[in-house]
């Protein structure tokens, strides 16, 4: 119910791109949850129901994306007419893990990244 709630309450703000962090999505739940959503959603979600991270979009972008099989961050490249965004959504872990940046950093090497937009949730 609140995952519902929530859906229709962004609907009303009209924005056209929001990140979310500490989904509680699973895998076998992120296709329910798009169609719940109507547009596009990149989804991030680890095994269990904790953490996990997405991007849902409010209209039906060109896109091209990545999803952390850990459930901490997502990348996708948004093509907007002439230019492409760079989108970069993390849930970083707790403590000091310069290897999760470090695997961050590499897979945005696969991304356009001539603008990055970074969020998320960062300790």
């Amino acid at each position: 119910m609140k995952r519902r709630e929530t859906f229709r309450w962004l609907k009303m703000k009209k924005y056209p791109i929001y990140f979310l962090q500490e989904m509680h999505c699973t895998k076998d739940k992120e296709h329910m949850w798009s169609a719940e959503w109507g547009y596009s959603a990149i989804f991030s979600s680890f095994s269990s129901a904790s953490g996990g991270v997405c991007v849902l979009f409010n209209n039906n972008f060109n896109l091209k994306s990545f999803s952390d099989p850990e459930g901490r961050f997502v990348i996708v490249d948004v093509k907007l007419e002439s230019k492409t965004l760079t989108l970069v959504n993390i849930y970083a872990p707790n403590g000091d893990k310069p290897t999760f940046f470090q695997n961050v950093l590499n897979q945005l090497l696969c991304f356009d990244c001539s603008e990055i937009i970074l969020g998320g949730d960062f300790n």
